[in-house]
């Protein structure tokens, strides 16, 4: 079962899980709800594995919106643990690598102190500890995937990826927070989903991996590289005040995932705009 099975992510890794030959059901609104417990309960015991994805994951949303936040990523969370705890099934917590923060060295690694600087995060770790406290309580199976900045095909237009090629097609100003010279590592969701779906065909238990690629990107280059793709200027970039919680600078290591899922990201940035692109002037209404 796939929480959130309707979401960017989550509809990718149901399509990758299927392909694989894997009967998977979907948990997601407006149909299903994390919060309700009994219909959480319900539908997991007739499973043996739940990917669980369903969250507020925008970050400016949940800013805005903490309370809501913490009632999908913390209770709900909970909710989907203890039944998966009662009914004896794997668990695999989707997570963030947003929860590493400001890191003194680089690379983060999974044994790196998390140092969240905003909400989601906040909320994510949180997650993690619910995971962690019911695995030594009631002997919970679990893997925690730390995952990355996912983009591509499907993404949500709030990302920032989506946001830059759109502005550039529209030959619109890309406006930049803070420097630009904070960097992220960018994941595309071919390579994201590949990896989660690891985890079940590689039978792994109990650990906490990072799924992100290694390349890392700063903002500003991320802009230049869209604007080049859609032949416009680079001069059409403007700066605006940094963002509350800015995270500045995102260079993750994915030698556990190496080791224990024979996985690792195989698209480079250039080739996953180059995708995105397409699906976008093929699927969006950008004119």
């Amino acid at each position: 079962m796939v929480t959130g099975g309707n979401g960017f992510i989550g509809a990718a890794l149901v399509k990758r899980l299927r392909r694989a030959g894997y009967k998977v059901s979907i948990f997601d609104l407006p149909k299903h709800d994390i919060c309700k417990y009994d219909q959480v309960d319900k539908a997991v015991k007739k499973v043996d594995i739940v990917y669980h994805l369903a969250a507020v994951a925008d970050l400016n949303y949940a800013r805005e919106h903490p309370q809501e936040t913490f009632d999908v990523n913390i209770t709900g969370t909970n909710n989907v643990a203890l039944a998966c705890a009662k009914h004896d099934v794997l668990l695999n917590f989707t997570s963030t690598c947003c929860i590493y923060g400001n890191q003194k060295k680089h690379p983060s690694n999974e044994k790196s102190l998390p140092n969240p600087t905003e909400i989601y995060a906040c909320s994510k770790m949180a997650g993690e500890y619910i995971v962690l406290g019911l695995a030594k309580l009631f002997g919970l199976r679990y893997n925690i995937m730390r995952i990355a900045t996912t983009y591509g095909p499907g993404m949500r237009p709030a990302l920032a990826v989506y946001i830059f090629l759109d502005k550039a097609l529209k030959n619109k100003p890309i406006q930049i927070h803070g420097s630009g010279r904070q960097t992220r590592t960018f994941t595309y969701i071919d390579d994201e989903v590949e990896g989660m779906a690891r985890f079940v065909e590689s039978g792994v238990q109990n650990r906490i991996i990072n799924i992100t690629t290694e390349e890392e990107i700063s903002i500003l280059a991320c802009a230049e590289k869209s604007l080049e793709l859609c032949g416009k200027n680079k001069n059409k970039i403007n700066f605006t005040e940094d963002r509350p919680g800015q995270i500045f600078k995102e260079h993750i290591t994915a030698r556990r995932a190496r080791r224990l899922l024979n996985w690792e990201a195989k698209i480079s940035m250039d080739e996953g705009l180059k995708r995105t692109l397409k699906w976008m002037k093929k699927n969006q209404d950008l004119h």
